[in-house]
């Protein structure tokens, strides 16, 4: 088994958890675009006041809500914007898991003797490596919240 199989195997209840965290989260974006979809051009102008200056707009926030990321989620439909916000989520374990394991490589561990222990802690999880002589402690830190979709990162000591 290699290193990139070993944390596959150690960390798939960080997969699912995260994956679900984000399908939750898309989710909620959708209903909320599909809200948007239906505001007044007063309504885009208290919420998202276009401000300018030397003729340049601002703050574009707003506007791309506007003119290009509502209406794209409308067009998509909330099937395909969940399943594309899913097939985020996996590709971006899957190359955390790839860096995860170029960082460990690097620390000279013997994967032929390597021990891992997992645990999760909250909705974080803590991997112990060792070979008998050497010990990489990885973790996540996940994040996310009403506004800010799921996100997380392995720090490595």
């Amino acid at each position: 088994m290699n290193l990139v199989e070993i944390l596959k195997s150690e960390t798939k209840s960080l997969k699912e958890q995260y994956i679900n965290l984000t399908v939750e989260y898309a989710e909620k974006e959708f209903n909320r675009y599909m809200e948007m979809a239906k505001w007044t051009y007063e309504q885009w102008e208290e919420k998202f006041p276009l401000r300018y200056m030397n003729g340049n707009i601002l703050s574009k926030e707003g506007a791309n809500l506007k003119y290009n990321i509502v209406p794209k989620a409308k067009r998509m439909g909330k099937e395909n914007f969940i399943q594309r916000a899913k097939e985020e989520a996996i590709n971006h374990y899957e190359n955390s898991i790839l860096k995860l394991a170029n960082r460990i490589e690097k620390k000279g561990l013997n994967i032929d003797n390597l021990q891992v222990k997992t645990s999760h802690i909250g909705v974080n999880i803590e991997s112990i490596l060792t070979d008998g002589e050497k010990t990489v402690r990885a973790f996540t830190i996940i994040a996310g919240g009403i506004i800010q979709k799921p996100h997380y990162r392995y720090l490595i000591k």
